[in-house]
């Protein structure tokens, strides 16, 4: 009976084993590779053409151009010496009449404003004494060539003696240098009046109101930066009405040191940016390497000449200035969107299919005109993701995380 009971407890033991030898198992391997796929190399990241497409990612092979050092320099914008013009008076007197405002666009000889002087009326004055007695001596030389004359026909007829004659002669002699000393005081008065002064001379009394009022013309075309005068107010000779500025030519004054200054060269070319204008970029020509070193900064101001075609430059903007300082010599490049940065390293992906890319730590240089020199990591012609590496840089931090 012992025998019996042991015998079943054998069997059903050796039943349960085999039932669960032949359970049927999970199957693992669909998922195994699923997981594979998502994971795939640790340094290489899948993106497929279509998502290419959507994501607008742009591929470009890795060039080997001239990597120049390039310097940048801080400084302001500046009215040229020679194209700014103080509008100024050669006499004392009150503005009467003002035509033009800060900020107006003038044209060469356009009157300003005009005032009111005394030095009209003395000037004026003066003029009217020198032409009557210009008019007084012309009659008393008339009258004294007509006695020269007489004097000679009466010789002729022995009627005058000789010392007559000559008498008669000299005084007209005498009365046409008088007409002739007197003919230039009228020129000289009429000069000050209507060269330093602008009046015409022989303007009628009651041609104009402003006949006798002083014209403040415009000496060239330009601006006017600055203006001191108004209807009322007075101006001497030392006052500047107005100053006025040609902003089609503008200087660059930028700050630079010892090093820098010694590989630039008057004619070097230089880019010149404002850093509160976006996209705003001119080009002009270092003229000038300045002249001496501030004391405090140990800084020299270098001279650029640019063009102000836009008109929207303006004196005392800031700005910054560009300009290669040393010889190029060959370097890889690749755009400055390529770089990404993964665990504190900077990054590239590279094309190794048509949708597989590989994640290649480089080690950058310089900044070259837009793109980054790379010391290490790439060679040339190797296609890199430029516009849209963010996108694969994403892709490849999902993918960790995944894992």
């Amino acid at each position: 009976m012992r025998i019996t009971k042991a015998a079943a407890l054998i069997c059903a033991m050796t039943f349960c084993l085999l039932c669960g030898c032949h359970r049927p198992q999970k199957d693992t391997t669909g998922e195994a590779a699923t997981t594979a796929q998502s994971k795939g190399a640790s340094d290489e990241v899948t993106l497929s053409t279509q998502a290419q497409a959507e994501q607008k990612i742009e591929i470009a092979p890795v060039e080997l151009g001239s990597a120049v050092v390039n310097q940048r320099a801080k400084g302001h914008i500046a009215l040229p010496d020679n194209a700014t013009w103080r509008v100024g008076v050669l006499a004392e007197g009150r503005v009467e009449k003002v035509y033009f405002n800060l900020g107006d666009f003038v044209r060469k000889d356009q009157v300003l404003a005009r005032m009111h002087s005394h030095d009209v009326h003395e000037t004026r004055a003066a003029y009217d004494n020198a032409v009557a007695e210009r008019s007084r001596l012309q009659a008393a030389a008339a009258l004294a060539e007509k006695n020269y004359e007489r004097s000679q026909r009466l010789y002729t007829l022995k009627a005058e003696s000789v010392s007559q004659v000559e008498t008669s002669k000299q005084e007209l002699v005498n009365a046409q240098s008088a007409t002739r000393e007197a003919d230039n005081d009228v020129h000289r008065e009429q000069a000050h009046m209507e060269e330093i002064l602008g009046i015409k001379a022989d303007a009628a009394a009651n041609e104009s109101g402003d006949a006798d009022l002083i014209p403040i013309k415009a000496p060239a075309s330009g601006r006017i930066l600055q203006k001191s005068v108004t209807p009322g107010s007075t101006l001497s000779t030392s006052t500047d009405a107005f100053v006025i500025g040609d902003l089609s030519r503008l200087w660059m004054l930028a700050s630079v040191d010892t090093a820098t200054l010694s590989k630039l060269h008057v004619g070097q070319t230089a880019t010149v940016t404002l850093p509160d204008v976006p996209d705003a970029t001119y080009t002009g020509k270092i003229t000038n390497l300045g002249q001496e070193f501030d004391p405090v900064t140990r800084l020299i101001q270098v001279r650029i000449e640019i063009r102000n075609p836009d008109n929207h430059l303006r004196p005392e903007m800031l700005a910054s200035a560009e300009f290669a300082a040393g010889a190029g010599s060959s370097a890889v490049l690749v755009p400055q969107e390529s770089i990404q940065q993964v665990n504190g390293q900077d990054v590239v992906f590279v094309r190794l299919a048509a949708d597989r890319f590989k994640v290649q730590t480089v080690q950058t240089g310089e900044n070259v005109r837009g793109n980054v020199r790379i010391l290490e990591g790439l060679k040339p012609g190797e296609q890199v993701i430029t516009h849209g590496s963010f996108i694969a840089k994403s892709q490849l931090l999902k993918s960790t995380i995944g894992d």
